[in-house]
């Protein structure tokens, strides 16, 4: 077989198959969007972090009502909690949430200082912190994240460091300090974790920056830019079951989704109100199926986006690629004819 009836084959049999098997990961589409500006069941007075659970149920951190909110995936008001104030079960300023491995929810509040832990209704089960730089201690504590063995991540803002607790809010350790190298920050933002337990922080240097669970660095990437990869501000971190990660750069405003090594897979958005447009998002977080929702916060509203899914080649698809694959190794083509195999050599 010379090169031309080669190539002939292959063409022949990578038509048979899907087209998004072999795409690239591009920008996802909308979906829809839900909230507006108010105090309302389903209304947001700008809204900061965003969870997913199990379900694929959401909840939103309304930061400017001192509330959480509870939502179907479709963005059907489910329930809400939480009112002005430093009570069990009160906020000021809550900001990024999290949920555990048993599904308990996670507040970091950044006017109380504080965490406080939740079961999925809004059930109130314990809280830790207090203003001040000792450990256990925040000042303007921002993004929120949980490792599978139900370790809870803070972005402890204002002291350039991530502070790590067990599930019960026991201090367990900290790390990070003021500059722009390796494990230093300029304002600890986001954070994320990942299947594997590895720490995603966001700073303000801008970049991302990647630890082991326990703080020790591993990578980081990004500059200041406009340009895939770049950032100018980036706010909200998340992981999905994949480990990819997402940053949500609050001020170009868009979206950026990366391998979990830093290589750049897709951004979306611009500034605006329309559909995909944002004006000052904060939080990200991917559900299922190739989801991914996001808190418009000045837009008093969320976005809910979708990535395009693979679609698995059929029995006969699968075939047809591997006949190509022995017949450009091999040069053996096997005919099945009448119930008799006929080879023929090519």
């Amino acid at each position: 077989m010379n090169f031309s009836t080669h190539a002939c084959v292959l063409a022949i049999s990578l038509a048979m198959v899907p087209s998004s098997v072999w795409a690239g990961t591009n920008a996802p589409a909308f979906v829809m969007e839900w909230g507006s500006n108010g105090s309302g069941d389903g209304q947001f007075g700008g809204s900061h972090g965003i969870e997913v659970d199990a379900d694929g149920n959401v909840y939103v951190a309304d930061t400017g009502n001192n509330r959480i909110q509870k939502f179907t995936s479709e963005g059907v008001f489910l329930m809400k909690w939480g009112t002005p104030g430093s009570g069990p079960g009160q906020f000021l300023h809550p900001h990024g949430i999290g949920i555990g491995p048993l599904g308990n929810l996670y507040v970091s509040e950044t006017g109380n200082n504080r965490v406080q832990k939740f079961t999925s209704d809004g059930t109130f089960i314990t809280m830790w912190g207090s203003f001040g730089a000792g450990d256990g201690q925040f000042q303007h504590n921002h993004g929120l994240a949980v490792d599978s063995n139900g370790n809870v991540f803070v972005a402890d803002r204002n002291q350039n460091r991530v502070q790590k607790f067990t599930t019960d809010g026991t201090f367990v350790m900290a790390w990070g300090t003021t500059g722009t190298g390796d494990g230093q920050f300029n304002g600890t933002n986001g954070v994320a974790v990942d299947g594997d337990d590895n720490v995603f922080v966001g700073d303000s240097s801008p970049r991302i920056q990647k630890f082991t669970n326990d703080g020790v660095f591993i990578t980081s990437w990004g500059s200041a830019g406009v340009g895939d990869g770049q950032f100018n501000f980036p706010r909200g971190l998340a992981t999905d079951d994949d480990g990819n990660v997402y940053v949500n750069d609050r001020n170009l405003p868009r979206m950026q989704k990366f391998t979990g090594t830093g290589d750049f897979l897709a951004g979306w958005g611009s500034f605006g109100s329309g559909e995909g447009q944002f004006n000052l998002p904060y939080g990200i977080r991917p559900g299922a199926n190739g989801v991914v929702y996001v808190t418009d916060s000045s837009n008093f509203r969320v976005q809910k986006f979708q990535f395009a899914q693979p679609v698995v080649p059929t029995t006969s698809q699968w075939g047809m690629i591997m006949m190509t694959l022995m017949v450009l190794t091999t040069g053996t083509l096997i005919i099945a004819r009448s119930g008799t195999n006929r080879t023929v050599k090519t």
